[in-house]
């Protein structure tokens, strides 16, 4: 019989029937933190970047199969979003500390004045998370509202702007070369190619999979609705909100 350390009940099995904490608790030692290391870096290795392959194969088809509860394969969408956000700030950071500010991609006024646009690639996630809910909107009524909830149309733009940060991480370190080799920098616009391909390829591919007429042109709705959001918010309404900042 042991004591649970967590909730203090007695429990003779390995993990405790009230709590469900193992009752065999170890010591905090640099073995326990080199297997929490570990254990996260292969979950990362299972979930998250079969979920980003998976997604530039299949964008639809993930987010249909994680909505419909095939789940144990897949980084949750929150997290695979969060994570690809992190990893393309970093990249970016690292980049300026190591060659300079708009040296091996130049991001200059993309939003806004220099200080705006700074801020903006350093607080993504905030200007990102923005958009996020209006996009879900237009992906849930002209394509999902049949069948699926708003939440669960949410879902699948978390998948969705997660493989564009991933694309945009992709277009960073390939512009790393042309830098080196040539000494130029690469302009960030460039990239916009991919993400209007890529979430072209999502809405289509989510659309294919639903019994919708009309697929074509619900599809290139959504397409519009969403660039023009990203394009008014990129260039109209981030730049106003932004001089609250900087004042």
């Amino acid at each position: 019989m042991s004591i649970c350390k967590n909730c203090g009940k007695v429990g003779s099995d390995v993990y405790c029937s009230h709590c469900g904490q193992k009752l065999a608790v170890e010591r905090i030692t640099i073995g326990y933190i080199w297997h929490g290391l570990v254990h996260f870096f292969i979950h990362i290795e299972k979930g998250f970047l079969y979920t980003s392959w998976q997604m530039l194969k299949a964008p639809g088809r993930i987010a249909i199969n994680f909505i419909g509860g095939k789940r144990k394969n897949y980084q949750t969408p929150v997290s695979y979003f969060l994570i690809w956000n992190a990893a393309y700030i970093l990249l970016i950071y690292i980049l300026e500390k190591s060659f300079g500010e708009n040296k091996v991609v130049d991001f200059t006024g993309y939003f806004g004045e220099t200080e705006k646009t700074k801020y903006a690639l350093s607080h993504l996630n905030i200007i990102l998370a923005a958009l996020l809910p209006l996009q879900a909107l237009y992906t849930y009524l002209f394509l999902m509202h049949k069948w699926y909830n708003y939440l669960e149309a949410l879902v699948t733009i978390f998948y969705g702007i997660g493989t564009v940060l991933l694309l945009q991480f992709v277009f960073v370190s390939l512009a790393i070369p042309v830098y080196m080799l040539s000494g130029k920098s690469v302009d960030i616009r460039y990239s916009d190619i991919l993400k209007i391909l890529f979430i072209g390829w999502l809405v289509f591919d989510l659309a294919k999979l639903l019994p919708l007429k009309h697929k074509i042109l619900r599809s290139v709705i959504v397409l519009i609705l969403t660039f023009a959001t990203f394009t008014m918010w990129r260039a109209f309404v981030y730049p106003r909100v932004a001089e609250l900042f900087f004042k």
